[in-house]
C-alpha cells in the first residue's frame, strides 16, 4: 500500500469515525458550531470552496464604517482611521438550516473567530504593517443558516499620506486606505466592495482638515519572485482601496498667519508719514517689523516637513520680507538724500529725471554745467557782437546828431530805449536819456538754466517727494502682489 491509499484509508477512517449531525431542537449555539467546526470534518487552514464551483476563488464583500479620521499630517505625514471593518463571505461547511432550524443565527466573538476559518487581509499602507485579526479591540462574528459569515472587526490604524504641499495651507489631498490580501492570491480569494461600501458617523468630525469627497476602488497587485524578500508570496493579489479627499482647514492659518502679516507690512509704511531726519522711529519700526515678522513665519515652517520644493506659504513670506526690507531700504535712501547740502538740477520735474540726478547727482551736474558753459559761450559771441554794434552807432551818433538842451524848467519826460530798438533809431532824432536809476543786476544763472529749460531742487524736497510717493507705490505694489498670489492658490 502506498503512501496516497493510506491517505485515503486514513482520511476515510476519520470520516468514518466522526459522528454525523441530526436535528436536535435541544441544541445550543456554543455545541452547535463546535460540531460544525469539528476537526473530523472542518478544516480550518482550507479556504472555502467556491460558490458555483469548488475550485472557484471565493468572494469576500468587505465595507467599511468610519466614525474617526484624527489628522496630524502636516508634520508627521500620517492620519488615524478608525473604523469597523465588515467582511461577508460564503462558507458551505458551516450551513445549517437542516440541523437547527430553530437557530437563526449563531452569534459569537474571539470564541467564534478562533474555530473558523477567516480571510487574512492587511493595510498595505499601514505605518506598521499587521495582520487584520491580530491586535484588534473587538470582535463580531455571525453565521446565518446558509452558511454566510459576517466578521465584524473594529480596527485603529495609522495611515501614511505623501502629500503634496505646493499650495501650503490651502492644499488638497488625496489620501488612500488600501486593503490587501496577504495569504491566498487572486485564484483563492477575491476581495470586493459591498453595496454602500462606505459609510461615515453622523458625527464624525475633523480638525485640521474636511472630507471633500470619497471613492472606492478594486485593483490587483503583482509580486516577483524576487520581491518575496518583502515578506510577501509571488503573484497577483487582490486589492481594495478607500480613497479620502481632504481639504485643509484655513481658517487657523488665516487668523493666525496671513492676516498678521499682512497689519505688519501695512504697519511698515507708518514710516513713510514719519519726517526724513527721523532716524530713531523709523529704524525702530522697521527693525521691529522684521523681526515680528521672521518670528511668525519661522513659527509655520518649523511645524512642516522639509521638502525640496516651494511651498506657497513660502513664498508669502518671502513676498511680505521683500516690501518690510523695501521699506528699510527707502528709509536709509531718504535719509541719505535728506543730508546733502547741494541742490540737484533737473531737465524735468517727474520721476524719471529726479530719480535720475538723486541716484547720480554730480552727474546730472556735469550735465548742466556742460550745457549752461556752451549756452554762456553763445551769450558772449552774441553781446560782443551787439557791443560793436553800439560803439558804431556811438561814433556815427557823435558826427552827425544834433543835441539840443532845453531850459532846466521845461518837465521832458523820460524816454526808456532798449537795447534792441536802440538799433531802429534814426540819424537826427532828439534823445534824452533818463540815467537817473541804475539797471538791475544780471542774474545769469537763473536766466541760464531757464532759457535751458532746466530747474533745481533741494535734497529736502527730493526726500519729501520720494516719501509722497512710496505712499502710494508700496500699497499699489503690495495689492498686485496679492492679486497674483491669490490667483495662483484659487487656480
Amino acid at each position: 500500500m502506498n503512501c496516497a491509499e493510506r491517505s485515503r484509508v486514513s482520511a476515510g477512517t476519520i470520516l468514518d469515525s466522526c459522528p454525523k449531525l441530526s436535528n436536535d431542537h435541544s441544541m445550543t449555539q456554543t455545541e452547535l458550531i463546535q460540531e460544525l467546526t469539528n476537526t473530523c470534518r472542518y478544516d480550518k487552514m482550507a479556504r472555502p470552496r467556491g460558490e458555483i464551483n469548488a475550485t472557484d476563488p471565493v468572494k469576500v464583500y468587505v465595507r467599511a464604517y468610519i466614525y474617526t479620521i484624527k489628522s496630524n499630517m502636516a508634520k508627521t505625514l500620517q492620519f488615524d482611521v478608525h473604523m469597523i471593518l465588515q467582511y461577508r463571505y460564503l462558507d458551505n461547511r458551516l450551513k445549517f438550516a437542516d440541523i437547527a432550524p430553530h437557530l437563526n443565527q449563531i452569534y459569537g466573538g474571539h470564541h467564534v473567530h478562533d474555530l473558523i476559518w477567516t480571510p487574512a487581509v492587511y493595510v498595505s499602507n499601514e505605518r506598521s504593517s499587521a495582520l487584520v485579526g491580530n491586535n484588534v479591540k473587538d470582535l463580531l462574528v455571525s453565521v446565518d443558516p446558509m452558511g454566510v459569515v459576517t466578521l465584524n472587526t473594529r480596527l485603529q490604524v495609522t495611515l501614511n499620506c505623501g502629500l503634496r504641499l505646493e499650495k501650503f495651507p490651502f492644499d488638497v489631498q488625496e489620501c488612500p486606505l488600501i486593503f490587501e490580501s496577504w495569504t491566498y492570491n487572486v485564484k483563492d480569494m477575491m476581495l470586493i466592495w459591498d453595496q454602500d461600501p462606505i459609510i461615515l458617523a453622523d458625527e464624525l468630525h475633523l480638525t485640521e482638515y474636511k472630507l471633500v469627497d470619497k471613492w472606492v476602488n478594486m485593483s490587483e497587485v503583482l509580486y516577483t519572485t524576487a520581491q518575496q524578500h518583502y515578506g510577501h508570496f509571488a503573484g497577483n493579489f487582490s486589492t481594495i482601496n478607500i480613497t479620502f479627499k481632504l481639504a485643509r482647514e484655513m481658517g487657523f492659518f488665516m487668523m493666525d498667519y496671513y492676516i498678521p502679516s499682512i497689519l505688519i507690512v501695512v504697519i511698515s509704511w507708518v514710516s513713510f508719514w514719519l519726517h526724513m531726519d527721523a532716524s530713531p522711529p523709523r529704524i525702530v519700526l522697521g527693525t521691529n517689523t522684521i523681526l515680528t515678522f521672521m518670528t511668525l513665519a519661522s513659527k509655520l515652517e518649523n511645524s512642516l516637513p522639509k521638502v525640496s520644493y516651494i511651498k506657497a506659504s513660502e513664498v508669502w513670506f518671502l513676498g511680505c520680507t521683500i516690501f518690510l526690507f523695501a521699506a528699510m531700504v527707502e528709509f536709509a535712501f531718504v535719509n541719505t538724500i535728506y543730508r546733502r547740502k547741494k541742490n540737484v538740477p533737473l531737465k524735468k520735474v517727474n520721476s524719471k529725471y529726479i530719480l535720475k540726478s538723486t541716484l547720480t547727482p554730480k552727474l546730472a551736474r556735469k550735465q548742466f554745467q556742460k550745457n549752461t558753459t556752451g549756452l554762456e559761450r553763445s551769450r558772449s559771441w552774441s553781446s560782443l557782437d551787439n557791443a560793436t554794434s553800439t560803439t558804431d552807432q556811438d561814433y556815427t551818433s557823435q558826427n552827425y546828431l544834433t543835441v539840443h538842451s532845453f531850459p532846466s524848467t521845461l518837465n521832458i519826460p523820460s524816454v526808456k530805449i532798449d537795447e534792441d530798438k536802440d538799433q531802429e533809431c534814426t540819424v537826427g532824432s532828439i534823445v534824452t536819456v533818463n540815467n537817473t536809476s541804475p539797471p538791475k543786476p544780471f542774474s545769469r544763472r537763473a536766466t541760464l538754466a531757464q532759457l535751458h529749460n532746466f530747474t533745481t531742487m533741494t535734497p529736502q524736497e527730493i526726500a519729501q517727494w520720494i516719501d509722497r510717493r512710496s505712499r502710494i507705490v508700496f500699497p499699489v505694489a503690495f495689492i498686485i502682489f496679492n492679486i497674483f498670489y491669490w490667483s495662483f492658490i484659487w487656480i
